[in-house]
């Protein structure tokens, strides 16, 4: 029975991964087909580097983005773990394969910065959906794990950059235009806002340190009336040599304004320090996902 309940699991795991790849292809396929690619402006990573080869050589764009991941495959199965390759491979055969098939809707290339707009958009929420279901689509983002296996030192957001950079470059020149190049800029920079806002957005949240000399009533507040947690953390103030009590607290942004309302209620010459949080997880909040 435990068999069964598994195997069914996996099918269902399957099939909404699946799903999922295929909506973010059509998406990440309109914003290449429609905006990106037609009017010579780039997507980072080998997307942009099959652009490249397709404006030289009329090579099909999604054919050689999965042929340049195949060399990446075979040593990313010993370091990256055979579920994460595994759901790669898939979500890049997709991905490549709904390039290729092209999409209905016409070819936009009225205005060059709205074109690198929505590309961005568009390329971003694809590769978002697929990112939140624990897979990537190769190219740079399996380099860059890769080389920061090898080299810790080397940031996976820096090795990134640089391949994208020279894709840039590279297109710069043989497009023989600067515009091209600026406007690959503003794609790539919009994707990777819209991939964060896809990952983090739902668990974006913020963080306030309270700094009060009404700690137990503060803290009964934010657990009772507010409904979160606190961390307790015990200061000495550096200019009164005084006590202090310092509340950590995390909650979401649309929570903020009645957080701080409600303290200062209590305790008018409460200091507060918030931070945006980029990710929260934990009790009372999203769980870290470890499949």
């Amino acid at each position: 029975m435990m068999r069964v309940t598994l195997n069914r699991k996996k099918i269902q795991g399957f099939i909404t991964d699946t799903v999922l790849f295929i909506i973010g292809g059509m998406l990440y396929s309109v914003a290449v087909n429609c905006f990106t690619s037609r009017n010579d402006i780039l997507n980072g990573g080998f997307t942009g580097l099959a652009t490249v080869l397709n404006h030289l050589l009329g090579f099909p764009i999604g054919t050689v983005i999965f042929l340049l991941n195949i060399p990446l495959f075979f040593p990313a199965f010993k370091r990256l773990g055979t579920k994460f390759v595994l759901r790669t491979m898939w979500a890049t055969f997709i991905m490549s394969a709904m390039i290729d098939l092209g999409t209905v809707l016409p070819i936009y290339g009225n205005d060059l910065l709205l074109s690198s707009l929505f590309g961005g958009v568009l390329s971003g929420l694809g590769l978002g959906i697929v990112f939140i279901r624990n897979a990537t689509t190769g190219g740079t983002d399996i380099i860059a794990k890769l080389l920061q296996l090898k080299f810790p030192h080397i940031s996976i957001g820096r090795s990134i950059f640089i391949f994208d950079l020279i894709v840039i470059v590279l297109g710069g020149i043989v497009y023989r235009n600067v515009e091209s190049m600026l406007y690959a800029g503003v794609v790539i920079f919009v994707s990777m806002q819209t991939i964060d806002y896809i990952i983090y957005g739902a668990n974006r949240g913020t963080m306030v340190m309270i700094i009060t000399c009404h700690g137990e009533t503060i803290r009964e507040l934010i657990i009772n009336e507010l409904h979160r947690g606190v961390t307790v953390l015990h200061g000495r103030g550096g200019y009164t040599d005084g006590d202090r009590e310092v509340l950590l607290c995390a909650c979401y942004d649309n929570q903020t304004g009645k957080f701080i309302k409600k303290i200062k209620s209590a305790d008018e010459s409460a200091f507060f320090i918030v931070t945006q949080a980029k990710e929260i997880l934990g009790e009372g909040f999203n769980q870290w996902n470890t499949k």
